[in-house]
């Protein structure tokens, strides 16, 4: 089992800063010489433009988690393997300062700076650009993955400013009461402003992935 930051509450809409409730979540896989999740090939060349090193070291899940979990993992497994096999002298400042440039120059993504923060301090935290993140007290979970589906963030059905301050207020609340029936009311919203095909189900729930909304079945919440 490898314990992987989710995006547990947070529904993405172009131009809107709303926070995001990154959580730990636990799930069965294994890492690998090759394997279902890789990093991006673009990776790689980053690693070697910011550090000048060339490490020829290969990492997988082999089975598939969400996306953006596990690109925050394997990178940083990544760079510490380097460091140990490859005898790259770089000290963890150097390492943590360079896994956000290389997540900016691939992603420029709020999602994937909310991950990285909470990977990097290992515990939960509510997120917003450009504001301190508050650490939380959540215990982990143990989800599994089901299925994405890709998303196109200037196609929203429909938004207006109650929504947008409901979507926000849903991690909110969700710290103040630990309220799990937030889980489906949020899910509702991903059906209904991007059209997910979804079945709702007490157990399963729709996670912002980059590109994607993943579905994951959730345990022990």
């Amino acid at each position: 089992m490898i314990s992987l930051p989710i995006p547990l509450f947070g529904i993405p809409l172009k131009g809107i800063n709303n926070p995001i409730l990154v959580a730990f979540s636990e799930f069965d896989v294994n890492v690998t010489k090759d394997g279902k999740m890789k990093l991006p090939e673009k990776f790689y060349d980053l690693f070697e433009e910011a550090t000048g090193f060339k490490c020829n070291i290969s990492l997988a899940f082999d089975k598939h988690v969400p996306y953006s979990s596990s690109y925050i993992y394997l990178s940083d497994l990544y760079f510490r393997r380097s460091v140990k096999e490859c005898e790259i002298p770089i000290s963890e400042e150097e390492i943590q300062d360079t896994l956000l440039m290389i997540d900016d120059a691939l992603f420029d993504s709020e999602l994937i700076r909310a991950l990285r923060y909470a990977f990097k301090v290992g515990v939960p935290v509510l997120y917003r650009d450009e504001e301190e993140p508050i650490r939380l007290s959540l215990p982990n979970f143990t989800s599994t993955y089901l299925f994405s589906y890709p998303i196109d963030l200037s196609s929203v059905r429909y938004i207006d400013n109650s929504l947008v301050h409901l979507i926000g207020m849903i991690p909110l609340d969700f710290v103040e009461t630990r309220d799990l029936n937030l889980l489906y009311v949020e899910n509702g919203l991903w059906e209904s402003l991007y059209g997910i095909p979804f079945v709702t189900r007490k157990d399963w729930k729709l996670i912002w992935d980059l590109n994607y909304v993943t579905a994951i079945e959730v345990r022990g919440a």
